[in-house]
């Protein structure tokens, strides 16, 4: 089971939320039987917000199963959006040798899905596959400065290896949150820094950095033709 993503933010806006609904949901439904107030008020109330509160688990699994691509949405709730498949590169600090120049980036792609409660990050290189396993969305509330952070593991396979890799990522979102940058550390130890651009938000069928990359090159194509 993936664990929940929610901060204390994400919660109170949620328990929000959920107070409004009921409150009109209830509301609606005592006018709807305005008529029985007079002879039974309590009754007609008690069973309005008891049926009220039956929405609420509906709610909250549409907030779960739903993805996270809608900016009206987004705005709704009040929660950003990092779904989707992202493109960039990787630029890593690690030197083969002392007296060796860096490493050239290497091309990297992030596939985010997102709903309300839950967040997974898949980043693709060429070589090398990793996931997160822990996620959080952190946004300070008085600049609005949104910061994804994550850890991350990675399993090396190459050359009769068998070594798992651990890290931590935090990017920040920018250009209108169409933009990840940032820095990573790993326990080997490594670090470098991470600059992603939004592709799209379709990302349902992405799996390896194969598939990322002819998602590019098709969106690249499509934007060409349109011109």
């Amino acid at each position: 089971m993936l664990p929940v993503s929610l901060t204390y933010a994400d919660l109170v806006r949620l328990i929000k939320y959920c107070g409004y609904i009921v409150l009109v949901a209830t509301v609606g439904l005592v006018f709807f039987r305005r008529t029985e107030l007079q002879s039974e008020p309590l009754s007609v109330i008690w069973q309005s917000v008891s049926a009220a509160l039956a929405v609420l688990p509906l709610l909250i699994w549409i907030l779960s199963k739903l993805r996270w691509k809608y900016r009206w949405l987004a705005w709704l709730m009040g929660k950003r959006m990092v779904h989707g498949l992202w493109w960039g590169e990787l630029k890593t600090e690690f030197k083969p040798t002392e007296c060796a120049e860096p490493l050239p980036p290497i091309p990297i792609a992030f596939v985010v899905r997102q709903s309300y409660f839950f967040l997974t990050i898949q980043s693709y290189t060429p070589s090398i596959p990793a996931r997160s396993t822990l996620e959080n969305m952190v946004v300070e509330p008085r600049s609005s400065i949104a910061q994804l952070q994550y850890v991350f593991e990675m399993r090396r396979l190459q050359d009769a290896e068998d070594k798992i890799t651990t890290g931590y990522g935090d990017l920040r979102l920018t250009s209108g949150d169409k933009r990840l940058e940032g820095y990573y550390w790993t326990n080997s130890p490594t670090r470098g820094r991470i600059t992603l651009d939004l592709l799209t938000r379709d990302c349902s069928e992405i799996d390896s950095f194969s598939d990322a990359e002819k998602a590019r090159i098709n969106l690249l194509q499509n934007a060409n033709s349109s011109r």
